[in-house]
């Protein structure tokens, strides 16, 4: 009988352990195996460091994180004056920057990113009315012309690919588009019953910028009028239209550039800095080994990880990228873009590069004045759009002007007293702060209260016709884009 007891408690035994040794092997087999359509590892290694709106350095991330415009923080600004009584709004003109993004170089670890977003109802909707138009046979966008074949959304919903728009960033700009509807609705009924003719849309030849502006329409027009809408190009990112062709740019550019590097070379910490996070993050094949050290390359890439709220990458266990390299290197970049801002060069180069935007943009202000439409005029372009519009107007440097679904819109109005040219007036928003009060030639401003101020469209006028090219000592853009910049040592390092 004992026997029999020690042979079952054996077998027993031999039975647990064999029990949970095919436990381990299932977890294991679990643990490597693939269930999804994609290898996307959402949860960062623990060896990782994420980052997070909390504890002592929340201040500092909350900052970094404004910089990603996360969708669900698109909140309505200060666009539209209330007055409807006073001031009668004609027509809008919008420049916004593309969505968010894969990076632009090959980034280490990438396929551990999740670049998808929450599937809301404005997304499903959106795929809705997509595939409608698809199957229908009445996508007008992609047909022969310069957005042939272009895909109307993502090709990954999951993947961050390399300068491609994300769903993100089409989620960012849905909601954008649907809360300045809900905005003007307020003060301009008229959005939702304008025809196609009185819709102006330009986008430069990217898949993300052309992708961003149709998610950005969704949410602001009615879908019978954007089915319509025909989409002009911009082979430049300035949208620079027949003003385009400026030699001395390139010039000035470059003398911008050795100012960039000369203040990389005189703070010491910060290249060794750039150098280490960039070996962690940036792919290291031959072509890229100048990029390694770039900061702004650098925080190009960090922001694909800080903006998908995925683990910082490591290159094995205690050789990682830190939260400080994040901070330090963002804080250095925006304390160059505001050095830059005073950097003659850089002012010129903006002047130059913007001169046909400006001068376009003035002509729609006319054309909505005096009735003949557009009514509304979206530019779907860049963050180097918006600083070289932003310098030219000589608006104050802003770091959020850089972050994804960035927009400068500008509204005009009709004085309801004064119904001829001496009634006009425009104002500008930066992602919807009233900033018409910023621009430098601006001398009539008309404050409507303590936020929001209009400007005389005559002094718009005034400047692209008189007082443009005044601080390049010539009268036009010809003799600007010829005149060689003479370079000296003053000017040359000038902040």
């Amino acid at each position: 009988m004992t026997v029999r007891l020690l042979k079952h408690s054996r077998a027993f035994n031999c039975y647990i352990l064999l029990s949970v040794w095919i436990l381990l092997v299932i977890a294991g087999i679990y643990k490597f195996l693939d269930w999804s359509p994609k290898v996307i590892q959402t949860t960062p290694s623990p060896i990782t460091e994420t980052f997070e709106a909390s504890g002592s350095a929340g201040r500092k991330s909350k900052r970094i994180f404004r910089l990603c415009n996360f969708p669900e923080d698109i909140n309505e600004g200060d666009e539209g004056i209330r007055d409807s009584r006073k001031w009668i709004l004609k027509g809008i003109l919008i420049l916004i920057r593309h969505g968010d993004r894969g990076p632009l170089q090959h980034v280490q670890k990438i396929s551990t990113i999740d670049c998808g977003t929450e599937e809301t109802q404005l997304i499903q909707s959106y795929k809705s009315y997509l595939y409608n138009l698809t199957i229908n046979g009445k996508v007008q966008w992609t047909g022969p012309g310069p957005f042939h074949a272009f895909p109307l959304m993502p090709q990954s919903a999951r993947q961050c690919q390399l300068g491609q728009l994300t769903m993100q960033g089409i989620s960012q700009h849905l909601n954008l588009g649907q809360m300045l509807q809900k905005s003007y609705y307020k003060v301009w009924p008229r959005l939702l019953s304008l025809n196609p003719e009185e819709v102006l849309v330009y986008s430069t030849i990217y898949r993300r910028t052309f992708q961003s502006g149709l998610a950005f329409l969704f949410g602001l027009i009615p879908n019978e009028t954007l089915t319509k809408v025909t989409i002009g190009e911009s082979q430049s990112m300035s949208f620079c239209f027949n003003d385009c062709e400026c030699p001395v740019t390139e010039s000035l550019k470059k003398f911008v550039q050795s100012s960039e590097l000369h203040q990389l070379k005189s703070h010491p910490a910060i290249e060794t800095l750039a150098q280490t996070t960039g070996r962690l993050l940036i792919s290291a094949d031959a072509e890229q080994k100048a990029l390694i050290k770039d900061p702004y390359v650098i925080r190009d890439a960090l922001l694909t990880f800080v903006c998908h709220r995925s683990g910082l990458p490591c290159e094995k266990p205690g050789n990682c990228v830190r939260k400080q390299n994040v901070a330090g290197i963002i804080a250095y970049t925006d304390w160059i873009n505001y050095q830059k801002w005073r950097n003659i060069h850089w002012q010129r180069l903006s002047l130059l590069k913007s001169y046909g935007h400006v001068r376009h943009i003035v002509q729609q202000m006319l054309h909505m004045v005096g009735s003949n439409g557009p009514n509304l005029v979206l530019y779907s372009g860049h963050d180097f759009t918006l600083l070289h519009l932003s310098t030219a107007l000589g608006l104050i440097n802003d770091p959020l002007l850089l972050r994804y679904a960035s927009r400068l819109v500008f509204e005009v109005y009709q004085d309801n007293r004064n119904n001829d040219e001496k009634g006009t007036y425009f104002r500008l928003l930066s992602n919807g702060k009233d900033v018409t009060k910023q621009i430098s030639f601006c001398k009539n401003i008309v404050s409507i209260d303590k936020k929001n101020n209009v400007c005389k469209i005559e002094d718009i006028v005034r400047f692209l016709h008189d007082d443009y090219f005044s601080s390049l000592n010539v009268s036009n853009f010809k003799d600007a884009c010829t005149k060689k910049s003479e370079k000296s040592n003053d000017d040359f390092f000038q902040f």
